[in-house]
């Protein structure tokens, strides 16, 4: 599979994950397109041009010429379309009129003037309707109260311009009066009589003028007209139709949906499935623990015997079975990042499943901050790992403490021991696997976590494979890369993830787990002290690295010890 293929695999993961994210985005597109995208509607236009013709001028010359911009604007102002609502035979608003009648220069109007001079307009009127009739009575209303409007509008202006040019008419007239007294009392020939003679003809011509305007502007002016009856009603579609608008808002949403379900899974740095786990860590996801609930309690292994929490604990049993490298596991030890990923709950379940599967088995808890495993087992505050750290920690108390550990559920269990535990003496846990397996016990350790405790550190260097439980959800990617460069640093032999569905387990109480046996085959492999000699090697390689600063000073010690303690049949075999 190639890098293409594996990021569309990642891709479609998140789709997965986040599928009600999507959805929502998708239904949501969808009613905003249905309500908010313009919906399909039928209607009828008709039209008819207006020509526009130049009004009276003031005094100065004959015609304005015509602004089709400024008439268009007046042509779809409120005045004349309550002229056209107030004469309206069927129910219409402003609103309405407003929103279906078009105006707007005619771009050709050239073609369409023929007797007309150039400073002639022609505005087209538009109006939509539901049916033809009431569009071809609508535009027809429309341009005549326009017209109607702009006759007025004329009217108005010649009058008060003839109002103006009567009031001077009548100035002009009492001049030529008094200039007329001023001509009779001057003396014939003489300079002022030919010089009143000149101002009075210079008033006779203004009078006249003005007289000539007056007469001009008494005389009616079209100054528009309609070019022709309305066109007839064609009918016309408009808006999206509503499969087309639902298919937009389904696309839209897949689009917006995905783009914010890989935003979320951008920012949420949580692990969310076993191709992540496997990625971060490096090794496969040998197990997938369901949630647990009442149905299937933190023993599910011993009290549900055909549930699929407790499948999954032997299935994973199982893979721990198999020899790595040739050897048989001989300790095993359950870490993960951080807090309450579910790391105890795992630790029991996979012993009482190996135990099931007829090993000996001994469970050691090794998170000795926290007494959940004592409390499961009814061992809270009997001794265990921490009085044996505290005492001398040597083989024949490693044996001492073996041979006295409690059978609960067909394992044996080591709890935490009484409170303030003393560190942990990585020759005294040597001590105690070797102790443990000349018995051919199987050891367990339920580590704390290995970022936040450097038990858990020690505990997976020592063991023969480490499974790290990760909480999908809580678990996050940089806590699992930092996990597995500390593994590697002190050299753990990383066997597989453990992907746990819950990160918050309620512990039963004691006494309340039943047996429940599952048949799992045990396969062949190099016996434990062989595989324990490798494990004690590497210790004291650690010890020898001047990196591998771990608290281990006493490896080297315990590896000597270990030797003259060895089984003689080991020695002949």
């Amino acid at each position: 599979m190639d890098s293409e293929e594996l990021e569309l695999g990642h891709y479609g993961r998140i789709l997965r994950r986040s599928w009600w994210l999507v959805a929502l985005s998708i239904v949501a597109c969808m009613l905003l397109a249905t309500f908010f995208l313009p919906q399909p509607r039928d209607f009828y236009e008709s039209t008819v041009s207006v020509i526009l013709r130049p009004g009276r001028a003031d005094f100065g010359s004959d015609r304005d010429p015509v602004n089709e911009d400024r008439e268009a604007g007046i042509a779809v102002s409120p005045t004349i379309g309550q002229v056209v609502v107030d004469a309206a035979s069927s129910p219409l608003t402003l609103v309405d009129w407003n929103d279906n009648l078009t105006v707007s220069p005619c771009l050709d109007s050239s073609s369409l003037v023929v007797n007309d001079s150039c400073d002639s307009g022609i505005l087209s009127f538009t109006y939509r309707a539901e049916t033809p009739e009431e569009a071809g009575t609508l535009v027809f209303a429309s341009a005549d109260a326009y017209l109607q409007d702009r006759i007025a509008r004329e009217r108005t202006l010649v009058d008060n311009q003839i109002s103006q040019l009567r009031t001077q008419i009548a100035d002009l007239e009492l001049s030529l009066d008094n200039e007329r007294a001023v001509y009779n009392a001057t003396e014939e020939d003489s300079l002022d009589r030919v010089l009143s003679q000149t101002r009075l003809t210079r008033l006779e011509n203004q009078r006249v003028e003005a007289q000539r305007t007056v007469t001009n502007l008494d005389v009616p002016t079209e100054v528009g007209s309609m070019l022709g009856d309305p066109t007839e009603p064609t009918a016309e579609s408009e808006g999206i139709p509503r499969v087309i608008a639902l298919a937009a808002g389904f696309l839209m949403g897949l689009l917006f949906g995905g783009m914010a379900a890989v935003l979320s899974d951008r920012l949420d740095r949580r692990l969310s499935d076993a191709p992540e786990i496997e990625a971060d860590l490096g090794v496969p996801v040998l197990g997938n623990i369901p949630r647990i609930t009442e149905d299937s309690p933190a023993l599910v292994t011993a009290v549900g015997a055909h549930t699929p929490g407790a499948e999954a604990f032997r299935r994973l049993a199982a893979a721990a079975l198999v020899p790595r490298d040739g050897y048989i596991v001989e300790s095993i030890t359950v870490t993960g990042a951080s807090e309450n990923e579910g790391r105890t709950t795992t630790a029991v379940n996979m012993a009482i499943a190996l135990g099931q599967a007829g090993r000996q088995v001994l469970l050691v808890a090794g998170d000795r901050r926290d007494n959940s495993l004592d409390r499961l087992f009814g061992l809270a505050n009997k001794p265990g790992l921490n009085d044996f750290l505290r005492g001398s920690g040597d083989i024949e108390a490693a044996r001492t403490m073996v041979g006295t550990a409690e059978e609960r559920l067909g394992i044996r269990v080591i709890p935490s021991g009484t409170p303030s535990p003393p560190p942990l003496s990585t020759s005294s846990m040597a001590a105690l696997l070797a102790a443990a397996n000349e018995r051919g016990m199987m050891v367990v350790f339920d580590s704390p976590p290995a970022l936040t405790h450097s038990d858990g550190l020690q505990l997976a260097a020592i063991a023969d494979a480490v499974y790290v439980v990760a909480a999908v959800g809580k678990t996050r990617r940089s806590e699992l890369n930092e996990l597995r460069i500390q593994l590697l640093n002190v050299r753990a032999d990383l066997a597989g993830a453990i992907i746990n569905r819950n990160s918050r387990v309620s512990l039963l109480p004691a006494g309340s787990a039943e047996f429940v046996a599952g048949p799992i085959t045990v396969p062949n492999g190099i016996p434990g002290n062989a595989r324990r000699q490798s494990n004690l090697e590497r210790l004291a390689e650690l010890h020898a690295n001047e990196e591998g600063d771990l608290g281990m000073p006493e490896a080297a010690a315990g590896l000597e010890e270990l030797e003259t303690d060895r089984d003689p049949a080991e020695e002949t075999s």
